[in-house]
């Protein structure tokens, strides 16, 4: 009878958690694929960064990832590795 009780407790512990709007949505319906959603030209949906300066399709970005790799030496950007003198350059640029 305890394991009971225990199992139906446990199987009910999700329903206690708050879920988005969309989450509670596709729990009703069952849907788990990717939300129909309309997408704007990117050249409306931001007046401050022209079309032509976007890396990536605005698909990609909200469906799937993009990985980047960046160098760090501090807080200083190390755009190319090239062994102690990339090293060397950062260093000089942080003591300026």
């Amino acid at each position: 009878m305890q394991g009971d009780a225990r199992r139906r407790r446990n199987e009910n512990y999700f329903d206690d958690i708050p879920r988005s709007k969309l989450e509670r949505q596709m729990a009703q319906t069952g849907d788990w694929g990717e939300p129909s959603i309309t997408l704007r030209p990117p050249n409306e949906a931001t007046a401050s960064t022209p079309v032509q300066y976007w890396q990536h399709h605005p698909e990609k970005l909200i469906f799937q990832s993009c990985d980047y790799k960046a160098f760090y030496l501090g807080s200083m950007l190390i755009k190319e590795l090239r062994g102690t003198e990339s090293t060397q350059d950062a260093c000089a640029k942080m003591r300026v």
